[in-house]
């Protein structure tokens, strides 16, 4: 499918003339050239509820490496979700993700990738090497690829602090609404059409 920014290039400079197209250009080339968006949503949730058991039940998860098992009593589950919502193919794209430091990452699973996108965790990340620090590569990243990646925290509270994503590459990270923040929108507004318009007003 042509570039649609191309093909108004191309229209103004023979609609317009040489000002209107020379206009159209310095828009386009800022288009283009602008910080390119990425989409995250972040979603924690317990493997367990503390206290499901009753409060004479002390619930351990333990997890093996192979050698070694590990009981862990506060184990969470996030799930990264990044989407490059820019107009740029990114060959790869570098980026990490910061926990509070009494949160400790344990262990990092990619998961709903193929054979052609690959996402590699920089340094390891094991229950015996534990770490609040993770950077990731992603390879690529073109336009409308979505990588999520599973991490498993031990929280040194009821539950994990804030998560942050950040990257030195040119990229502004963006909100992915949940499902259930959708749902409230849509529900929240009345929608109004007239002819190939839709206006929506707030309840």
């Amino acid at each position: 499918m042509s570039d649609p920014v191309s093909g108004l290039q191309i229209a103004a400079s023979i609609l317009g003339g040489g000002a209107v197209g020379a206009i159209i250009t310095a828009v386009v080339t800022s288009y283009r050239g602008r910080v390119q968006p990425i989409a995250r949503r972040v979603e924690v949730s317990p493997l367990f509820t503390s206290g499901f058991a009753g409060s004479s039940l002390t619930a351990n998860v333990t997890v093996s490496d192979g050698t070694t098992d590990y009981k862990f009593q506060n184990l969470h589950v996030a799930d990264i979700q990044l989407v490059n919502r820019g107009n740029c193919d990114l060959p790869t794209f570098t980026f990490g993700v910061t926990l509070s430091k009494s949160d400790k990452a344990v262990h990092v699973e990619p998961y709903g990738l193929d054979r052609h996108h690959i996402a590699n965790l920089q340094k390891p990340c094991t229950p015996a090497n534990p770490t609040s620090d993770l950077d990731f590569k992603l390879k690529p990243f073109n336009r409308g690829n979505s990588y999520t990646l599973r991490v498993f925290i031990v929280a040194g509270g009821s539950e994990p602090d804030s998560i942050t994503l950040g990257s030195a590459e040119a990229v502004r990270f963006t909100e992915i609404p949940s499902l259930a923040e959708t749902i409230a929108k849509a529900a929240s507004t009345y929608a109004v059409h007239i002819g190939p318009f839709e206006i929506r007003l707030p309840k």
